[in-house]
């Protein structure tokens, strides 16, 4: 099955061109709404500008109301509105009317300010501009009577004019938003152009080519990413140190027992007439097959631990269990060992369960390492106590004999692997026990501590757990 991969460019692209759009709707409804209101007043003005000329050009003179009709004012208000004009100069009562008749009268009462309204003339919307004012001179028939002047124009020359303006507005937006677009995405593919030239440069490297990647003129948002892999190559190159180490380390020493057994198998094939000193060649291969085979079961164990060390314990899951019970397991498990040397062997643990976090069957694993050097160290009728301790925030898992204790130089370079002390050189062991339980002791968050006791002889191993909430 294909997999699909998502586009850096098209998602930013996606996600920038929708705010975008929303942002330009945002503003030309804003906009809008400022633009009718302006050419709004601006026509408004237009027919206030009107009213003030009708105005001027009213004559009651002679106590009789007459107006000279500006012409040439009607020609340029048609022509600038786009729509026929109508006007009306009137006198409360209706009686005396000047114009256009029947143009609706508001239904606010009208002042000596223009106010303006909405309203329809023959079926038509109309906009209409209306003022009341005294005359200059009274009318001999209605002395008190106030003139009324309207202008009037179609309302649709003004919905035209502002759908014109709006189509406008929205074809400048749109190509704006284009020209925008068209910007962003240069400047996305300028903005990836590094990492492009980052993947050129990897997919250019040899196989076995696992260097440092240099950060030169590298963007700082693309920084973490190189700084992962050079940390991800880094653990690479570690593991693969480790497994070429683990590697040259069994050959190493399998190849010599491998070797003192093929010379042995010889050397028996010479006594066979021999039978006591075949005996005892045979003794020695069945020690030799017995310490090759212990050797090779600790590589493995070893392996495998380093394994789940460096996989970060994926494979296994941490969990909460109960270590005095684990630990009164393996002890019994271990005790015909120290029966053998007729050994002290004590246990000094809790009634109550402690219970702690980790992978039990590498704790125990661990703690039968510790437990099986106690025993192969310590001399024939010694002492050995295995003991949990619990402090305000640890527990302390030990192992204490009284054999051959280690040197300060012996305890910092323990737990390397292949590593014996100088006392251990006559006894058998391949040196990977503490290697064990010091790897054993990372993965489950726990801590290795010794201390020898030179006066006194022997040795304390301890495993310090975090306690479990």
């Amino acid at each position: 099955m294909k997999q699909h991969y998502t586009s850096l460019k098209s998602t930013l692209l996606w996600l920038l061109i929708p705010i975008f759009i929303a942002i330009t709707i945002v503003f030309l409804l804003v906009s809008t709404q400022e633009l009718k209101t302006q050419i709004n007043q601006a026509f408004d003005r237009t027919l206030a500008g009107a009213l003030r000329s009708i105005e001027v050009n009213i004559h009651t003179n002679h106590g009789g109301l007459s107006m000279e009709q500006p012409f040439y004012l009607f020609e340029f208000l048609a022509l600038t509105t786009q729509s026929p004009v109508y006007f009306r100069v009137a006198t409360e009562d209706g009686l005396t009317e000047l114009g256009y008749a029947a143009i609706p009268l508001p239904e606010q009462a009208l002042q000596d300010k223009p106010i303006f309204y909405n309203s329809t003339y023959f079926g038509e919307p109309i906009r209409v501009a209306a003022i009341a004012i005294y005359p200059k001179n009274t009318l001999h028939y209605a002395p008190d009577t106030k003139l009324i002047i309207q202008v009037a124009e179609l309302s649709s020359a003004r919905q035209d004019f502002i759908k014109k303006m709006l189509w406008q507005t929205l074809i400048k937006d749109i190509v704006i938003l284009i020209i925008l677009a068209i910007i962003i995405w240069v400047g996305i593919l300028m903005a990836l152009k590094p990492l492009k030239k980052l993947s050129h440069k990897i997919n250019a490297r040899h196989e076995n080519d696992l260097s440092p990647i240099l950060a030169d003129h590298i963007p700082q948002e693309i920084q973490p990413l190189v700084n992962a892999l050079n940390l991800h190559m880094e653990r690479y190159t570690q593991k693969s140190q480790r497994q070429r180490q683990f590697l040259d380390d069994a050959s190493h020493q399998l190849r010599t027992p491998l070797a003192v057994l093929n010379t042995q198998i010889s050397y028996a094939q010479s006594l066979i007439s021999q039978e006591h000193e075949l005996n005892d060649v045979l003794t020695a291969m069945q020690k030799k097959i017995s310490t090759t085979i212990n050797l090779t079961n600790q590589l493995l164990t070893l392996a495998k631990v380093q394994d789940l060390a460096d996989n970060h314990t994926t494979y296994f899951t941490h969990e909460v269990f109960d270590l005095t019970l684990l630990t009164r397991h393996t002890v019994n498990e271990l005790l015909p060992l120290a029966r053998q040397k007729r050994i002290d062997y004590g246990l000094d643990i809790p009634d109550t369960p402690i219970y702690i976090t980790g992978i039990p069957w590498l704790i125990k694993e661990a703690l039968s390492n510790l437990i099986h050097n106690a025993i192969q160290y310590t001399p024939q009728e010694g002492h050995i106590t295995i003991a949990i301790r619990t402090t305000l925030n640890t527990v302390e898992l030990c192992v204490e004999d009284n054999g051959i204790g280690m040197s300060t130089q012996e305890i910092e370079e323990a737990g390397k692997r292949f590593q014996r002390g100088q006392a251990a050189q006559t006894q058998q062991g391949s040196g990977l026990g503490l290697a064990i339980v010091k790897t054993i002791a990372e993965i489950n968050h726990a801590t290795l501590t010794f201390v020898s006791r030179p006066t006194y002889q022997g040795l304390k191993v301890s495993l310090h757990f975090p306690i479990s909430c």
